[in-house]
């Protein structure tokens, strides 16, 4: 037989899942009338709290999940301990429980993402990393468990998922158009993956830029390198030797760009004075990498802790926009030179 969650508990009572967790913890906020339906509810149920919440120090079995499609051992980025530091604040504010799942292509093969969700108990999600070829991608975006996608674009409309991400379209265009604002004209991007959303947003914000300014876009100066420094190390050198031309890169993270300043250093070419650099994400590193690599600085702890109240806003009934634009800023260091220096 099928145990009573809390879920069955607010839908027999009419009431959000974190108005059933606050009447039975006894919170004060939950007018008389409203707890002693719950109690009675519950009790017909034979609703009993999940004693190994409890035992972790939860006041509720209201779990919110952060999905990752994976782990890397050594994430210099730290983007990921952002987002998971800023979901933990929040449902610690919250008094929910926070639990980290992660899947891959194969285990998407074998459980739904709905099932996998119920297999964990988590009554709310917070989605990173997934690319568009994934098959919990379309399964996320249709599901009616809230949730809240980070750097994913939801094209539709739903009360029950939110998407949160910086305007990627509008940091790269601002960053391009910086370079062109120092006399650059051939202007290269070292992107992501073609399967991420942030990979084809920044590459529009990086085409917009170019044609705004009446320079031709040029797919010859376009690389892919799965953000990851090794593979924009080899592109950079490969794009450099049969592109004599181009004075700048635009790319899509900061690890990107430290392997395009490496590849560049490796040609024999001085950076900014030769090539000038732009980098995504304001990681740690790119403060003192070369100098400070100019860059687009994102706030990942604040996207978790965004997207973890999303969620909680979207589980207790309270409107939630259904596209969150978290803010970013254009840093402006040491890797860009005017072409009158070149």
């Amino acid at each position: 037989m099928k145990r009573t969650n809390i879920k069955d508990v607010a839908k027999a009572a009419g009431v959000s899942i974190t108005t059933v967790s606050r009447a039975l913890n006894g919170y004060s906020d939950v007018n008389k009338k409203t707890r002693d339906r719950i109690i009675k509810v519950a009790e017909e149920l034979n609703y009993a709290p999940d004693v190994n919440a409890r035992s972790l120090g939860g006041m509720s079995d209201i779990t919110i999940g952060l999905l990752m499609s994976s782990m890397e051992a050594n994430d210099m980025s730290g983007f990921a301990f952002g987002i998971i530091s800023g979901i933990y604040n929040a449902c610690m504010n919250n008094g929910c429980e926070f639990v980290i799942l992660v899947t891959n292509t194969m285990r998407q093969e074998e459980i739904s993402y709905l099932q996998f969700c119920r297999k964990k108990n988590v009554d709310g999600v917070v989605v990173l990393g997934l690319k568009t070829d994934d098959r919990y991608y379309h399964e996320v975006l249709k599901s009616e468990i809230p949730c809240a996608v980070i750097d994913i674009n939801v094209e539709e409309e739903s009360e029950m998922v939110c998407s949160l991400s910086v305007d990627n379209v509008a940091a790269s265009q601002q960053a391009v158009t910086y370079l062109i604002e120092q006399g650059h004209t051939n202007i290269a991007m070292l992107n992501g993956r073609n399967v991420a959303s942030v990979s084809r947003e920044r590459f529009s914000g990086y085409a917009m830029a170019l044609l705004k300014a009446g320079i031709v876009l040029n797919l010859e100066y376009l690389r892919y390198c799965d953000f990851d420094e090794k593979i924009a190390y080899e592109e950079t050198k490969k794009l450099l030797s049969q592109y004599k031309g181009i004075t700048a890169i635009f790319c899509a993270s900061d690890l990107v760009a430290v392997g395009a300043i490496r590849g560049a250093i490796d040609l024999g070419l001085r950076v900014p004075e030769d090539i000038s650099v732009i980098g995504f994400d304001d990681i740690p590193i790119a403060e003192y990498y070369h100098g400070g690599i100019t860059t687009i600085r994102q706030h990942p702890y604040d996207m978790g802790f965004m997207a973890c109240e999303a969620v909680y806003n979207m589980m207790s009934d309270k409107k939630s926009s259904s596209k969150i634009i978290a803010p970013y800023e254009f840093v402006i260091r040491n890797t860009v030179s005017k072409m009158d220096k070149l």
